[in-house]
């Protein structure tokens, strides 16, 4: 769990691009945990390639990130407690976005729309990846 640890942290940073890049893996990893676990025994497919599809349409909004390497998530544990991690993650990711688009001074209207459009997605994508295992 430490990469996603990681990320969490990252999201709370004050540099923009720092939040921007972790924004980014976060939705990377996440697509990825999505496509993998899309026809598990229990889960439900439709939910998981909802969350993957926001996901990656949430990621091509935002900028390359400049630095870094590729984050590695862990596999999920079971069942819908093992999401979690991944749930918590989007949201922060949505609050971290929303932070972004209210403080920044300079915004501009398409950096704006992109970060409200991204924003949106996180979201979906949570609500989309907390139905995807039976409770």
């Amino acid at each position: 769990m430490s990469a996603l640890m990681e990320l969490d942290a990252r999201l709370d940073s004050e540099d923009t691009a720092v939040v921007l890049a972790a924004a980014w893996d976060v939705f990377g990893v996440t697509a990825e945990l999505c496509d993998s676990i899309t026809f598990e025994e229990g889960s439900d497919e439709l939910q998981a390639m909802l969350a993957a599809q926001k996901c990656a349409a949430g990621r091509d909004l935002l900028p390359l990130p400049q630095t870094g390497t590729p984050v590695t998530a862990p596999p999920p544990g079971p069942g819908a407690a093992g999401l979690d991690p991944y749930v918590r993650l989007l949201e922060h990711t949505r609050q971290s976005l929303d932070r972004l688009l209210t403080t920044a001074d300079s915004v501009g209207e398409g950096a704006a729309h992109a970060l409200s459009e991204a924003t949106a997605l996180a979201s979906g994508a949570s609500v989309a990846l907390t139905r995807v295992r039976e409770r």
